[in-house]
């Protein structure tokens, strides 16, 4: 069984690397006359040490997941830039690698962060609490005296970065952990240097003049959090060889100097709350801890499998969704996937399965749900019993960025996901990676499987269990694939097609290049039609009623019923639009999802047309 780390690792290293300093700061200290604790700011400090060290995330990771992540995935993948963001750069380089390059990656990254706090004046107000130490309170505990709202700026400054690499948690971790034990000594009441080191690593000699009174926005030195190296590098570095004459800011002295205050600040800045500013702190806590539950939540009525997996932090448990009591019930639901989808009207039933027929199934045997998103949203919350893989276990770079693999490789990749055969495949995700995955299983292996509608968007709405870290490693499979079938090229497709363009309006004109892409524009003659407006809404992600779909198709479509060529950059979002069509009830002999795409024919020497859109409808 693998635990998510976080929910154990940290808070235990935590606790051993403050004992640790605190150790040597009573043994060794610099500023023999400070005392070792502090009554009333050790109290605080405390409160911080314990909020900041672990309650803070659990809250941010519950808001971000709960309100921001989904909104801001939905977006990606209508820009089509999901590929691009979550492009996990070092997800399969060794641990060896991932380690010592994380550390650099993310300590320049929070450098960067770190100077803004003091360059941008608003951004300075939320730093304060932390340069609120003054003389007698430098040392280990005060390393965790700082705001929550600096958190979110860190964070959210460090999303981007970490989801292009996709670092495991692993590397992620020991960079965490790491990064704790030199901030707590950087902030101890120790005499070290690292002598000849102090060029590379930061020490409580150097960073103390980070803390000097006498700093403003301008002149404020030693940004650095673990490297030293990037203050001698890009010029912010002073180390004198005696300490500042007074520590903390102008105006520090009327600085609130409680936790519950700080947690306030700057509303109780405003002189007339600086009375009820502990209560102000209490409401923002408290306001935090309802954003962090998703919306329905309840405490003590939430029962559902996890099959040896950790639960989620912000386990939804609104009750919509029922789950086997045993693993023959569970068996036994499997024959009612895509009843739900039969009942709608959709011409492929067996192609789908609806949120609450996969929830009674969930523990089946023959069960095997396939999660498509990157790793770090996998590891954040995923279905109990998911396997993951990303866009690299099933397509290629070479010759044309996004190409399907063949079969023999997608063979390889599932077994290695424990795949038999009579498998039942449900494909899941929370983008249009689900749909390409399900279209290049069945187009080059003739593998049947099923997509989760609406995704995991639909999954969490409804209050579906999670489960979080990177999940259970499933015994090696035995399916066996046919020989594949060739990928759609440009030399494949149909002759006097209508082309569909699935990319974002912006794409189709020519007015936005995707990074994979060789040139901008279009297939000359080709209609817009964003996957996006298939789709119900980006809140609620299932596929349009096949009526709709159909009415609109065969409204806009020459007479004659000519084949549908559908592209997209590399065959992700066309293969949402190929899927509709499909359900729709469109012969399958007359649509073809473009496998190449425009990675493959802004690579051609052929014709390009760009300019107004020519949307489907006109």
């Amino acid at each position: 069984m693998l635990l998510h780390m976080e929910a154990f690792l940290y808070p235990i290293a935590l606790a051993a690397l403050s004992l640790l300093v605190l150790a040597l700061e009573a043994l060794f200290p610099w500023r023999r006359e400070q005392r070792l604790v502090r009554r009333w700011t050790y109290l605080s400090d405390l409160a911080h040490l314990v909020f900041n060290g672990h309650f803070l995330g659990v809250l941010l990771f519950g808001i971000a997941t709960t309100w921001i992540l989904p909104r801001f995935d939905a977006v990606l993948a209508e820009l089509g830039w999901t590929e691009v963001v979550y492009r996990s750069f070092a997800a399969e380089w060794p641990l060896w690698v991932q380690i010592p390059v994380a550390l650099v990656a993310i300590d320049l990254a929070q450098w960067g962060v770190h100077v803004m706090l003091h360059r941008i004046p608003w951004l300075w107000e939320l730093h304060k609490t932390h340069h609120s130490i003054v003389d007698g309170e430098m040392s280990w505990i005060a390393s965790f005296r700082f705001q929550w709202a600096e958190v979110v700026v860190y964070r959210a400054s460090l999303y981007l970065p970490l989801a292009f690499f996709g670092f495991s948690a692993t590397a992620v971790m020991v960079h965490a952990i790491f990064g704790t034990l030199i901030g707590h000594l950087n902030h101890a009441n120790l005499n070290l240097s690292w002598g000849p080191m102090r060029y590379v690593l930061n020490s409580p000699r150097m960073h103390i003049w980070h803390h000097d009174y006498e700093g403003d926005g301008k002149t404020t030195v030693n940004f650095g959090i673990i490297f030293s190296a990037w203050d001698w590098i890009f010029g912010t570095a002073k180390m004198p060889d005696e300490p500042p004459a007074k520590l903390g800011f102008d105006g520090v002295e009327t600085f609130p100097k409680d936790f519950l205050s700080q947690s306030a600040w700057p509303l109780s800045a405003w002189p007339p709350t600086r009375k009820v500013a502990p209560a102000l702190g209490v409401g923002v806590l408290a306001l935090g801890a309802w954003l962090h539950a998703p919306r329905g939540a309840t405490e003590g009525d939430f029962s559902a499998p996890l099959f040896g997996e950790t639960a989620a932090t912000t386990q939804p448990s609104t009750g919509e969704l029922v789950y086997p009591a045993t693993r023959e019930e569970a068996d036994a639901a499997l024959a009612h996937f895509g009843r739900d989808a039969e009942r709608d009207g959709y011409a492929h039933p067996e192609w789908m399965v609806s949120v609450p027929e996969l929830a009674a199934a969930l523990g089946a045997e023959r069960l095997v749900v396939l999660d498509v998103r990157p790793p770090e949203r996998f590891e954040a919350g995923h279905l109990p019993t998911a396997r993951r893989l990303g866009r690299s276990d099933y397509s290629a770079d070479e010759p044309v960025p996004g190409i399907s693999l063949g079969a023999s490789e997608l063979e390889g990749m599932l077994r290695a996901r424990g795949v038999d055969a009579g498998d039942e495949l449900v494909v899941v995700g929370d983008g249009p990676e689900a749909h390409r995955l399900w279209w290049t299983l069945r187009q080059v292996a003739g593998l049947e499987t099923r997509v989760l509608d609406g995704g995991m968007v639909r999954w969490s709405a409804l209050g579906g269990a999670l489960a979080i870290g990177a999940g259970l490693a499933p015994a090696r499979g035995t399916l066996t694939l046919e020989d594949e079938a060739p990928t759609t090229t440009w030399a494949e497709l149909p002759e006097g097609a209508v082309f569909i363009d699935a990319r974002s309006p912006q794409e189709h004109a020519g007015e936005v290049r995707h990074p994979d892409a060789a040139r901008a524009g279009r297939i000359p003659g080709a209609r817009s039609w964003p996957y996006e407006e298939l789709l119900r809404s980006r809140a609620d992600p299932r596929l349009r009623p096949p009526t709709e779909i159909r009415e609109r198709f065969d409204a806009s479509t020459p007479p004659g019923e000519p084949p549908v060529v559908l592209y997209c950059q590399s065959g992700t979002r066309s293969s949402v639009s190929t899927f509709a069509l499909l359900q729709a009830g469109v012969p399958e002999e007359r649509v073809v999802n473009y496998d190449g795409s425009w990675a493959e024919y802004s690579r051609r020497d052929e014709p390009v047309e760009t300019g107004a859109e020519r949307c489907l409808a006109c």
